[in-house]
């Protein structure tokens, strides 16, 4: 299953006193100290993120799928699992975390499965609810250094879908993850 598309910005809407790049909006829903702790889960976890002043997180490049099968080192949640903590601001559900999980469905059609370019986000932790909401579809789901792991497609009781970006990238999409106006 894939849910995506392409988007071309209308130059004659945005110019460099209104853009920003790929950023996603912090806000102020979640205080700053309780929006680390829930990204760093586990205290094995390093430290390296820096909450931007502005509150506008910027990706710059993508989650390759091995490490969502096999998270590095220094990502686990709050029960030593291995985890990719993840976040999106979607329309229903405002900012949430989540995390980013290696489960894989396969399809088959009358010969040996094939995985699914669907990646699985359950809740941080048992009390935080499901990761997103009817009418959240389409924002993109970054981690805490800045990298897309997809695009999110939908959800069912707890568990929320993305396609993954890379498995986009295999279909010849050309995708600018640091776009900056020109001229």
């Amino acid at each position: 299953m894939e849910d995506w598309a392409i988007v071309e910005i209308d130059d004659a809407k945005v110019d460099s006193t209104n853009f920003v790049g790929n950023v996603i909006d912090l806000g102020t829903t979640v205080p700053m100290n309780e929006f680390i702790d829930w990204m760093y889960q586990h205290p094995s976890n390093p430290h390296s993120f820096n909450y931007p002043g502005d509150r506008l997180l910027k990706f710059y490049n993508t989650i390759p799928d091995e490490e969502t099968w096999k998270p590095s080192e220094g990502n686990v949640d709050h029960n030593n699992d291995p985890c990719i903590m993840v976040m999106k601001r979607g329309y229903a559900s405002d900012l949430t975390i989540g995390c980013l999980n290696s489960i894989r469905s396969f399809y088959f059609k009358g010969q040996p499965g094939q995985m699914s370019k669907a990646v699985a986000i359950l809740p941080r932790d048992s009390n935080s609810g499901a990761f997103s909401k009817p009418g959240d579809s389409g924002p993109a789901v970054i981690d805490r250094k800045g990298g897309l792991a997809g695009l999110l497609m939908g959800g069912s009781g707890a568990c929320s879908y993305v396609t993954s970006i890379p498995s986009m990238l295999e279909h010849g999409v050309k995708a600018d993850l640091s776009p900056s106006l020109t001229g």
